[in-house]
């Protein structure tokens, strides 16, 4: 028998002193899914797992096209632990791709979110070490390149995109044009713009172009010529396209989740119900795939089969009957604490006197009695993981739920969001909400309203209106985040920011990105007149707005999620906003507020000049097996 020789126990407890292995808010968000994994046990739960995998593994062998599979479980018991599990399994496996559907801001568009989320889970890095889009846009290539050349060796993705990107412009413009030519004339239906868009995701210089063009998002006009695309594709017919084109290669796994949400939109449907819609549709459009979604089982019996048609029911279950997840016992409340600190004392290289040091079996098993929910179990070890030693002088820890809810929310990557100006303005439009009857930089808020038009209607690009008064003197501030590159979008915006007699309007006020260029025309006719009008120009910046996402997000989840109050939000945001830039300690939020400069900023970029080179357009009469003789040699 060998004998295990356990670390000294004073070295165990000033870790555990050091640092709480539990100290992690037990919530799992969107970076764990696409990131590093929140710890999983593997063995919970499987049977909600191995059904998806079941399913792909059908749809493989030809017996059906697609499933769509829920799963119904109260809040905590791993509803995204399983999305996240199946994630980074297809990760490590390979063979499909993945899209998460999780965050749909405007609720009268699902459609339009939908393409938008697309493009986003495609722009994160799939099993081959490179983005999704870019797994597909080779496949795509090295079909071509076999129809040129049926000697030819396939393309690593990652080797392609290392191609792609030791390649001067005009050679990438020209290998573009050519793949999608003799692709879109080898097969037949597509659009040639949906082809031309994914073979540009293998540009690294130009892969956020392509797949935001791909996302239904407007491009500048320069840079729609530079890529040969519309400035535009938004359509329900372009997601179908593209859901067609990656069916040609790969199965599909999208994930619908944080459907639990009592946001509605403006016909009076809840998330859920909306999402419910689309899930109908997709089943009925998506050519190779599975549908999951997940929900709590009130959600489920109430607002789906309760309220909705059955067809539409249906469509969600094709698979098998609705999935519950079980509750922890006495015997996995055990395997969970040990999982956690297993992976706690290795990362210190520390033996522990037993595997849930410094917890006791007998203590955990009268836990797992109460059948908890994993993140009931995981609150209870960061509040009780103390070693056994005097706590004299040693404060308890005393993070409220409010704050442990925020900081799982900030720690969100929000950076493929920041073009999204309805999500952005959702989140000003929050924190100026609970500003009513405060004063900040000389406004005291006396209301904010969505209404801005004459008849107290929503308008697509002026997002909201802050009324109040200013030194006495009454204040109409209208607000438009405008994230647009270009186009008709842009322009609609800056117009109304202008037109303050429609609007009722003292002032208009731009929030847009600096980093983000505005072409000389719409410099002169809009910018220049909104700042010598009084109104002004606010730089965005992402560790402003980052807050103030975080907290909104909190709130809409408030029920759903973190089991806390409107009251506790709105304390948490009194007593820590110095701290965390939150309500009127927010720089954007005083800048919207302060008084206008008058001066134009120095400093807005400007969109470069350039034209179409018609000489060098796919339509060329170079033959395609000699221009893209370079593309078959492998360096």
């Amino acid at each position: 028998m060998i004998n295990t020789i356990t670390s000294p126990i004073e070295e165990v407890n000033a870790a555990l002193l050091s640092h709480n292995p539990f100290s992690q808010p037990p919530f799992v968000n969107a970076n764990n899914i696409w990131g590093k994994s929140f710890p999983d046990v593997e063995s919970l739960n499987t049977h909600a797992s191995d059904a998806v995998f079941q399913a792909l593994s059908e749809i493989r062998e030809g017996r059906y096209q697609t499933a769509s599979i829920l799963i119904t479980a109260q809040n905590g018991t791993g509803k995204t632990h399983i999305v996240s599990r199946i994630r980074h399994r297809l990760q490590a496996q390979g063979g499909a791709l993945f899209i998460l559907a999780n965050k749909f801001d405007n609720l009268n568009q699902p459609k339009q979110g939908f393409q938008q989320l697309i493009a986003e889970s495609f722009s994160n890095i799939g099993s081959q070490g490179v983005k999704q889009w870019q797994e597909l846009a080779t496949a795509m290539a090295n079909d071509v390149l076999k129809a040129t050349n049926p000697n030819t060796q396939a393309w690593e993705p990652k080797n392609l995109v290392k191609k792609i990107e030791g390649s001067n412009e005009q050679q990438v413009t020209n290998w573009v044009s050519k793949l999608t030519k003799v692709f879109c004339k080898n097969k037949s239906a597509q659009d040639p713009d949906v082809i031309r868009a994914i073979f540009w995701t293998l540009s690294e210089n130009e892969a956020s172009f392509a797949s935001n063009w791909l996302a239904g998002k407007e491009l500048a006009q320069y840079k729609a010529n530079e890529l040969r695309l519309p400035s535009q594709s938004q359509s329900f017919d372009t997601v179908l396209k593209i859901l067609a084109q990656i069916s040609e290669y790969y199965e599909l796994v999208i994930c619908f989740d944080d459907l639990d949400l009592s946001d509605v939109n403006d016909a009076g449907l809840y998330k859920s119900q909306v999402v419910a819609n689309l899930v109908k549709e997709l089943f009925e459009n998506l050519q190779r795939g599975v549908i999951l979604s997940v929900m709590m089982p009130g959600i489920w019996t109430e607002k789906i089969k309760g309220e909705l048609p059955a067809s539409i029911a249906q469509k969600m279950t094709t698979y098998c009957s609705p999935l519950d997840l079980k509750y922890l016992d006495s015997d996995t409340t055990i395997e969970v604490v040990a999982f956690f600190l297993k992976e706690y004392y290795a990362i210190r290289e520390l033996i522990p006197p037993h595997p849930i040091y410094p917890f006791e079996a007998g203590q955990l098993r009268e836990i797992g009695r109460e059948k908890p929910t994993v993140r009931e179990v995981l609150q209870w070890c960061r509040e009780h993981c103390k070693p056994d030693i005097p706590l004299v002088g040693l404060s308890q820890d005393e993070t409220s739920p409010v704050e442990l809810a925020f900081t799982s929310e900030l720690s969100e990557d929000i950076k493929s969001r920041l073009d999204d100006n309805y999500f952005l303005a959702d989140a000003l439009f929050y924190s100026f909400q609970q500003l009513i009857n405060h004063t900040v930089e000389q406004v005291t808020i006396k209301d904010v309203t969505v209404g801005v038009g004459k008849k107290g209607n929503r308008d697509d690009y002026l997002n909201f209106k802050i009324i109040g008064k200013e030194n006495g003197k009454a204040v109409k501030i209208g607000v438009a985040v405008l994230q647009y590159d270009g186009g008709k979008g842009l322009g609609a915006g800056f117009k109304r920011l202008l037109d303050r007699e429609r609007f009722g309007l003292s002032r208009g006020c731009l929030v847009r990105s600096g980093e983000k260029l505005i072409n000389n025309y719409f410099q002169k006719t809009y910018i220049a007149p909104l700042i010598n009008g009084g109104g002004e120009f606010i730089k965005l910046k992402g560790t402003e707005i980052k807050p103030l996402i975080a907290i909104r997000s909190v709130y809409q989840k408030r029920e759903s999620e973190y089991k806390v109050t409107e009251e506790e939000i709105l304390n948490f945001i009194t007593d820590k906003g110095e701290k965390y830039w939150l309500g009127n300690h927010n720089p954007l939020i005083k800048e919207i507020l302060s008084d206008p400069s008058y001066q134009i900023p120095n400093d807005i970029k400007g969109e470069p000049e350039t034209l179409l080179d018609d000489d060098n357009d796919s339509d060329s009469d170079i033959a395609e097996s000699e221009d893209l003789e370079e593309l078959q040699i492998h360096d």
